[in-house]
């Protein structure tokens, strides 16, 4: 999993510095009900409006699935406490059943 994350986020990085070095011409940024404007390059707005998208994305998707957490969090405590405490000693057994199994 750990060279998956490497083989997309190295890319990934690549081409966003290509981006940044690309788009470098200062654009002048107003901000309309107030008299400000600002000069910045062409990419910070674009990725900071990258970025709040994503967290507003990211934010719903957590606030949806907060039930289905919830859910599944009621559900591993009932289930801890239905199950017996296991002693560590089935660990052995099913090892030496899974290589009978292979074996035969």
């Amino acid at each position: 999993m750990r060279i998956l994350y490497w083989i997309i986020s190295i890319p990934l990085a690549i081409l966003i510095a290509i981006f940044a070095v690309s788009n470098r011409a200062l654009v002048t940024l107003s901000l309309w009900p107030l008299p400000y404007e600002v000069d910045m390059p062409l990419f910070l707005p674009i990725m900071v409006a990258l970025l709040i998208g994503l967290g507003i994305g990211l934010t719903y998707e957590w606030l949806v699935h907060g039930k289905h957490r919830r859910a599944v969090k009621r559900m591993d405590t009932e289930l801890r406490r239905l199950r017996p405490e296991e002693t560590g000693n089935d660990t052995p057994n099913d090892n030496k059943v899974i290589s009978q199994q292979k074996a035969s």
